[in-house]
């Protein structure tokens, strides 16, 4: 069976600077905002910036660069802001584009199963 994958995947190319810089961004406006749903969004985003950074860099999160990373946010929070939000919607897409890929795969092996022989 092969498995069409989609073009956007090529768009998932970050730079992990730009990735850890998110992370940072993530947490601390997640500390930020009263909204418990948003918070949760933005954990979330922190953890997947996070893991981004470090399968990309094969270094762990806590490095030396860390103190760069929160003040180049501080300096451009407008910035990240639409940045980070900009990855994380493109990030959403994917995972809403693959989960449509997988009910359909789904759809088609229940089909498949119920077919007459």
């Amino acid at each position: 069976m092969v498995l069409a994958v989609p073009a956007t995947a090529q768009e998932a190319q970050m730079d992990p600077i730009v990735a850890k810089q998110c992370s940072v961004w993530a947490s601390f406006m997640s500390t930020n905002i009263e909204d418990e749903g948003t918070q949760r969004a933005l954990l979330f985003a922190t953890n997947y910036f996070t893991g981004y950074y470090e399968g990309a860099t094969g270094r762990a999160i806590g490095d030396v660069m860390d103190r760069e990373a929160l003040e180049e946010v501080a300096r451009d929070l407008q910035g990240y802001t639409q940045i980070c939000a900009a990855e994380m919607e493109a990030f959403g897409t994917r995972m809403s584009a693959w989960g449509n890929m997988l009910t359909d795969l789904g759809n088609d092996e229940s089909a498949a199963e119920g077919a007459p022989e």
